[in-house]
């Protein structure tokens, strides 16, 4: 799993919009220091996600659906990153770790990321932003 940009701004937005206030994009990039194109994106990502809504015209914008309480890192990165798995061959069928023969790599990778997943869902991006 790759925590990329993208869900360091995804995070950023949920900062921005937890005041439970409609915000524009131009206020969200401004605010938190994200390119306008990014911010579009992983907008529509967290709409689709059911994360945030939106409403339309000119004291449009965006704003949380979800209370950040009930959020963790782990439903951000989820939303933002999709698949999460740290190496490839974790992603689909890999020849090199049958039941007959599990490859002790991927193991030991399989138990990190796992470590990685309950830390993340450990605490709510609510407590962590107070």
């Amino acid at each position: 799993m790759l925590i990329t940009r993208r869900s360091d701004y995804a995070m950023r937005i949920c900062r921005v919009l937890r005041d439970g206030k409609v915000h524009n994009v131009r206020e969200i990039c401004q605010q938190e220091e994200i390119p306008r194109a990014f911010a579009y994106k992983i907008l529509r990502e967290l709409e689709m996600a059911d994360l945030v809504k939106s409403e339309r015209g000119n004291q449009g914008g965006y704003y949380l659906n979800k209370p950040l309480e009930d959020l963790t890192i782990y439903d951000v990165v989820s939303i933002t990153e999709g698949d999460l798995a740290i190496l490839h061959c974790m992603k689909e069928e890999c020849t090199r770790n049958s039941d007959a023969m599990p490859c002790k790599v991927h193991q030991e990778i399989e138990r990190i990321q796992n470590i990685l997943i309950t830390e993340m869902k450990k605490k709510t991006i609510a407590e962590i932003m107070d």
